[in-house]
This record gives C-alpha cells, structure tokens and sequence, in this order.
C-alpha cells in the first residue's frame, strides 16, 4: 500500500487510510448478516458525503478509463474523494442506493487485497490523467 500512496504523490494526490472496524462491527458479524450490515452503516454513516464512493460487489462494473474519469470527475467536484469497504456482508440496500457505488470485480477479495487493487486503480488513473505511460495508452 506504501507503494501506491507514494507513487500517487508524485501526481499531486495525497491519499489517507482509515480503519473504523470496531467491536460492535466484530460483535456483529457473529450473529447476523443484517445486524453486520447495520453496524457498518452506524460506523460509516457519519463520513458519508457526495464524495462517498462505495465498493460492492453488485455496484457499477469501470474498465480502467472509465474509473479514471470518475477518479477526474470526483476530484474537480471538490478535490476529495472517499473510498469506503464493507466486511463480508457488505452495506445495507438502502445505503447502496444512496450513493455512488462501483464494483472492482465479480470476485470477493479480503479488505488487504480490496485496497491493494482499489490503490493500483486509483494510481492507474492519475497514470491515465497525466498522460503518463504507466497505463500504456
């Protein structure tokens, strides 16, 4: 991860992790997949914006242009865009069709491999931005 957050500062972008798994999250996620999916929404729900982009396994399918133009099109809205993962369960209904929500794949990755593959495209797409040759246009 150290590695993509460095190489996307050399295209101006600092990035910022935050871990809001809790107890109540852990807790959760022994009894029910709904009582999971409501912890996450009263973990995240105060960070939530019309910056917020959500990863889910149903959401919007990008190519890696298409995720370049929305990385482009969220950081001149405002400069700040969120990433947000939920745990095996994933978000409540309600919370996916409030917000702007994309699929990274058809296949389910743990957290680790979900950022690592989330930071590689973000960095795909600054590549892509800046007419860089990483992306090999």
């Amino acid at each position: 991860m150290q590695y993509y957050s460095k190489a996307c500062k050399g295209f101006g972008a600092t990035l910022s992790f935050f871990n809001m798994f809790n107890k109540r999250i852990q807790e959760a996620q022994k009894q029910d997949s709904n009582i999971a999916k409501q912890s996450y929404t009263m973990a995240f729900s105060k960070h939530f914006d019309r910056q917020s982009i959500l990863l889910d396994s149903g959401g919007e399918r990008q190519d890696s242009i298409e995720f370049s133009n929305m990385i482009e099109s969220y950081s001149t809205q405002s400069g700040i865009i969120k990433f947000f993962i939920a745990g095996a369960f994933g978000f409540e209904k309600e919370v996916l069709k409030q917000h702007k929500t994309i699929s990274l794949s058809t296949l389910t990755f743990s957290h680790e491999i979900a950022k690592i593959v989330l930071l590689e495209q973000i960095y795909r797409s600054l590549s892509i931005i800046n007419k860089h040759p990483y992306h090999k246009l």
